[in-house]
């Protein structure tokens, strides 16, 4: 099993399905290719199973695989996304370039906390082509947006603001705002919001 789980939960919620069936040690080994030694290692925490494993034991007590292990994740203490690597949102495209890493044809929302289950922000990395402009949004919320590369354009209720390269911004989302391309290749920019925020109403 993969260490997000937590062993010592799982050994007990399998020794309470075992006992609510009624089932020895040996009554559940004697269903199975496992050892009375390895199946109490596993009740007491000490073991992790295999996923083939976990499904054999579950087939044993009758019950699922998702009974033995539904709400025992351990969310994780960091979520490493390599440069390029988040995942890509609105089915945009992306062509070669000659570094490999590809670049942006139209808008691609690129989420960078996609193997946090639960996250508070929610960071992604706009890919902005060369004509790409973002409809307008609000959100109940506040922003930041820093550009990594090329240069943006913040339409911000009644003001428009011009952002370089390693320029940030932090603001009330509530307003009526729209993010533009300004420069005349492709530009960067990561956002982070909260992951909670919700869309403020026209009405």
């Amino acid at each position: 099993m993969p260490s997000s789980i937590n062993l010592a939960s799982l050994g007990r919620r399998v020794r309470e399905a075992r006992l609510a069936r009624k089932l020895t040690l040996e009554a559940v080994v004697a269903r199975t290719n496992f050892t009375i030694s390895w199946l109490s290692k596993l009740e007491n925490g000490q073991l992790s199973p295999s996923l083939d494993g976990l499904a054999g034991l579950a087939e044993a007590l009758g019950c699922g695989v998702e009974t033995l292990v539904e709400g025992l994740t351990v969310p994780p203490r960091h979520v490493v996304v390599r440069s390029g690597n988040g995942q890509s949102e609105h089915g945009a495209t992306r062509k070669p370039s000659r570094n490999g890493r590809g670049r942006a044809v139209g808008t691609n929302v690129e989420n960078l906390v996609n193997g946090w289950q639960g996250a508070a922000m929610q960071p992604v990395i706009l890919h902005l082509g060369s004509s790409d402009r973002q409809r307008p949004e609000s959100v109940d919320a506040q922003r930041f947006l820093m550009v990594l590369e090329g240069r943006a354009r913040l339409e911000y209720d009644n003001d428009a603001i011009l952002l370089e390269a390693g320029d940030s911004i932090y603001f009330d989302a509530s307003f009526p705002h729209t993010i533009s391309n300004a420069s005349r290749g492709s530009a960067r920019v990561l956002s982070i919001t909260p992951a909670t925020a919700a869309p403020v109403s026209a009405g």
